[in-house]
């Protein structure tokens, strides 16, 4: 399933409003949203038909406009959902909840503008919910508006000293705006206020590989790796009443999640078969085994269909593309892939795993410049291991190994999968450069390293790059 748990982007339509645009929440009041529902989970269809037919039949009420709303985002309806928002706030211009909820919805769309101005707006209303003020300093930050950001999560700090959040938002403040020590400082807190902090570990190995620190970095990216799925549980009680109104098959959907993330694929696949047999237009299951499919060889050929289906129900979903694709790259079949990625990225540019995918097909199809420039955009989103290697493997064959020397020599204290492989590489770059001397001093040492830990398919590649840089008796 997507990192993020399932993408829950169901196909409701709001035939008399589809040319509206949200920007503003002034004006006349809308119509209450008319969403289709039919092919969808009985118990969510109810579950949306009966908020509609209270917000219908009592049309000044701003609570029913806004239960509306709250219903559609608990299912990942977002555009009807702002539009039930809007027509709630119209209603009750004085309430937290109704501009809070529209802004979560902008944020989860990465509408980062729109978002802060929605918080913003709600943080008049109640200036002391610390949620609300903890996502307007992470969209401050986004924005590159750092000193707002910093001065909103001080303020924070000053009612909360042991927010982990709120201090982990002061130290990538910190970071970015070049002040290192505060940025340790700040970093070491988060980790010290939520022990498990995987990313505040990384931020922390970060900044102090940064500082020359490398035996605390060393440790500190081994506890950001062990860590990297958990951070503080989130503490907002406002947002977890939209949460508590998901029904139906989501709460199945989940047990999904649960046994993919384990590596339980046959039975994720079987469980979300079994639900697209009782509905098979479904958009979450059928998007489901559009991802499995890139694991499971017994999908290839209902892969198209499932792919159709999707496509007819909400094209505008990159997920869609970016699973399809990756089981077409798994069938070899590149042109579909890549078409396929090429229109995820279209519709999300920032989509780092798409980006990658298509990195790897453009290098098999030998088109390196391609493949390097889509690594970048992979990692201009963050930073991803993999993505990395494959970006300086690629550099150092097509001639650039100079370039890739510094980052190789800053990562390869860091102890993870990669460590004898970014040995071999940075001993490429170097004999790429003429240096075959240090190309031999860590070819050597990757060898060394391999023969006590593996993965001892590598032993033979690096004898025979061994034997390419010492020198004949």
């Amino acid at each position: 399933m997507p990192a993020n748990g399932v993408l829950r982007s169901l196909a409701l339509t709001v035939p008399i409003l589809t040319a509206v645009v949200l920007c503003s929440c002034a004006g006349p009041v809308p119509p209450v949203p008319t969403p289709q529902v039919a092919g969808f989970d009985p118990e969510v269809r109810d579950a949306i038909v009966t908020a509609h037919q209270q917000a219908a039949a009592d049309p000044s009420s701003a609570q029913a406009s806004g239960r509306l709303g709250m219903v559609l985002q608990a299912h990942a309806v977002y555009q009807p959902a702002l539009l039930a928002y809007e027509r709630a706030i119209r209603l009750e211009p004085k309430e937290f909840a109704w501009r809070y909820y529209l802004a979560v919805v902008y944020q989860q769309l990465s509408e980062s503008e729109r978002a802060l101005a929605a918080l913003s707006a709600a943080l008049r209303i109640r200036p002391d919910y610390a949620p609300a003020a903890l996502r307007k300093g992470d969209l401050l930050f986004q924005l590159g508006r750092l000193k707002e950001s910093g001065d909103l999560y001080k303020s924070l700090l000053s009612e909360d000293p042991g927010s982990a959040m709120a201090l982990y938002g002061m130290a990538r403040v910190k970071f970015a705006e070049g002040d290192l020590s505060g940025a340790e400082d700040f970093y070491s807190r988060a980790c010290r206020a939520y022990q498990t902090f995987g990313a505040a570990y990384y931020g922390l190995a970060t900044t102090e590989r940064r500082l020359g620190k490398d035996a605390q970095a060393t440790r500190d990216f081994d506890l950001a790796q062990r860590y990297a799925a958990d951070h503080p549980p989130a503490s907002d009680s406002i947002a977890d009443q939209v949460s508590a109104m998901a029904t139906g098959v989501y709460y199945r959907l989940a047990q999904g999640d649960q046994f993919a993330r384990k590596g339980r694929i046959e039975e994720a696949a079987q469980l979300n078969e079994a639900l697209l047999k009782k509905d098979p237009e479904n958009f979450t299951v059928l998007l489901n085994l559009l991802y499995l499919a890139r694991f499971l060889d017994r999908f290839d050929g209902q892969l198209d269909d499932l792919y159709s289906k999707a496509k007819r129900i909400n094209p505008q979903v990159p997920l869609i593309y970016d699973y399809y694709g990756a089981a077409m790259a798994r069938q070899g079949k590149y042109d579909a892939a890549t078409a396929a990625l090429r229109r995820a990225v279209e519709l999300r540019s920032d989509y780092p795993e798409a980006h990658a995918q298509l990195g790897e097909i453009l290098e098999r199809q030998s088109r390196p410049d391609e493949a390097i420039a889509q690594y970048r955009l992979a990692l201009a989103q963050g930073p991803d291991r993999a993505v990395q290697m494959n970006l300086w493997r690629l550099l150092i064959i097509h001639g650039q190994g100079r370039e890739v020397i510094p980052a190789l020599l800053e990562a390869l204290p860091i102890e993870d999968m990669y460590s004898a492989l970014r040995l071999v590489l940075i001993a490429e770059a170097y004999h790429t450069t003429g240096d075959a001397a240090k190309a031999r001093q860590y070819l050597e040492q990757a060898r060394n390293r391999v023969r006590q830990e593996g993965p001892p398919a590598l032993l033979a590649q690096i004898d025979q790059e061994l034997a390419q840089v010492t020198p004949r008796p």
